[in-house]
């Protein structure tokens, strides 16, 4: 029985699809314990009906405000 669908198909399929782009965000931030640098990131969706901007500068204040709790 053959394949229905090829890998090729799969990923043509995905890349046209909606349109969401997807951003990583990377934070330094000194640790609280040694005081090393450190790094998180995060992964964001921006779909398109959403100004990438604010959306992205949305992220970055939230994630500031997460590491300086820690």
């Amino acid at each position: 029985m053959a394949k229905a669908q090829s890998f090729a198909d799969k990923v043509k399929k995905k890349s046209e699809g909606s349109g969401i782009k997807v951003v990583k965000l990377v934070y330094y931030y000194k640790s609280p314990d040694n005081g090393a640098w450190r790094a998180a990131d995060k992964f964001v969706k921006i779909y398109p009906d959403e100004d990438e901007n604010n959306k992205i500068n949305a992220e970055i204040k939230s994630g500031k405000a997460r590491l300086e709790k820690n």
